[in-house]
């Protein structure tokens, strides 16, 4: 299956892309909230934002894949720049067909062209196939991370 994935600006066509993601088949894994085009624009208005989207090229109508969200950071020191990945959902009807692995591939493209210094992940221990994607892609350093959450009233 060919896969173009393609780096989402504000300058880009939104409709379609958020007509995209709302209309896929997500599951409790993803924690997809439905998207609009001005929350997209509004995140996208950010420097330091990366989002991108991936379709199944292979007939006349693209399919939709996926989509991952992050943010190039400057770290308080050097001017070290990192690639801090927020999300990556690949479509429940589309999995195991490549999309994550090309999702994070442009990702890992994207921090090189930027000059980052590393590229930062999480994701939790019993997600079996995130797990397994990142493991793919051979990572310099696998460390468990505990994570806390605060929510603000």
């Amino acid at each position: 299956m060919p896969i173009e994935v393609i780096n989402v600006s504000n300058k880009d066509k939104l409709e379609q892309i958020v007509a995209d993601i709302n209309n896929s088949d997500w599951d409790a894994d993803n924690d997809i909230t439905q998207y609009s085009e001005s929350a997209l624009l509004a995140y996208l208005e950010r420097q330091d934002t990366v989002f991108v989207v991936a379709y199944d090229q292979s007939n006349s109508q693209k399919t939709f894949l996926g989509m991952a969200s992050g943010r190039i950071e400057f770290k308080p020191y050097d001017n070290e720049r990192w690639l801090y990945i927020d999300e990556v959902d690949v479509c429940v009807d589309q999995r195991k067909k490549g999309a994550g692995k090309a999702l994070m591939k442009k990702l890992l493209a994207i921090a090189d062209e930027a000059d980052c210094e590393e590229v930062w992940l999480g994701t939790e221990i019993d997600n079996d196939a995130a797990n397994a994607l990142y493991r793919s892609l051979d990572p310099d350093d696998v460390g468990q991370v505990v994570g806390y959450t605060y929510e603000i009233d």
